[in-house]
């Protein structure tokens, strides 16, 4: 947890959850969606959980080139699962459970890319839900009792559209990092391109926090305080996580 991200209280939507009412009882898309963090073109990267969980329970995760077994491998294997945590439960999910009051996606232009330039590696799209458990050999300081990751196979800026657009909800954290060189069609990273005209679309709002990498020292940016997009999150950030990229924090303009 980042403490200058303000924590929230687990929420009785999630603890109160069995194995049981997550099979039967209607997906609370609402509770998922809100205050959750959403990091477009994941792959199987557990950082945000890592670093995030306590300052929010609900991770969204999407990426088109992940299949199905390779995401069940990775969530079930003892190497590569969340250390400290088992699997409460899963639930696959259905477009209708996501998007319930449908969805027009916004079209691409020439300038965001080509959306097939990568054809050949995405998916047979499926979306997974599943709520993690804290084991009982790790301590509070260890993260959450509990946390919720819903993993969505599909394109990371129109999954955005279609979950929180189109439910007119935001998420608190956007995890934003660059996958052009990555089989992505897009660049993230763009302050013009598709998915942050995607983001700021939503009639909900921005997220509060965006979380990126910290821009590199060159003579187009000296200033490695600055967001890339920095009219919505302007600089400098306000905290510096010590990661491979060099990621940071930076709040919503007017949230300061």
């Amino acid at each position: 947890m980042i403490e200058k991200i303000p924590s929230l209280t687990p929420p009785l939507w999630l603890m109160n959850i069995s194995v049981t009412s997550m099979n039967i009882e209607p997906f609370p898309l609402k509770n998922v969606l809100q205050d959750s963090l959403y990091y477009p073109g994941a792959g199987t990267d557990g950082k945000p959980v890592k670093w995030f969980a306590g300052n929010t329970y609900s991770f969204i995760y999407t990426d088109y080139g992940v299949p199905r077994s390779e995401f069940l491998n990775e969530l079930q294997s003892d190497q590569s699962g969340f250390t400290g945590y088992r699997i409460l439960g899963t639930r696959d999910l259905t477009m209708k459970e996501l998007i319930p009051n449908g969805w027009i996606p916004m079209s691409p232009s020439e300038y965001d890319g080509n959306p097939l330039a990568w054809h050949e590696v995405i998916a047979q799209p499926f979306c997974i839900w599943t709520v993690f458990e804290r084991l009982l050999d790790y301590t509070e300081e260890h993260g959450p009792e509990r946390f919720s990751l819903l993993y969505l196979c599909g394109e990371g800026a129109a999954s955005y559209q279609a979950l929180y657009n189109s439910n007119r909800i935001k998420p608190k954290i956007l995890f934003l990092i660059q996958h052009a060189f990555g089989c992505n069609w897009t660049n993230f990273e763009d302050p013009e391109a598709i998915l942050a005209r995607s983001v700021a679309s939503n009639a909900a709002g921005m997220p509060d926090w965006l979380i990126g990498r910290s821009r590199p020292n060159t003579e187009e940016s000296e200033d490695m305080n600055l967001s890339y997009w920095p009219y919505y999150y302007p600089g400098p950030y306000i905290h510096y996580l010590d990661g491979w990229h060099g990621y940071a924090v930076w709040p919503l303009k007017n949230k300061r």
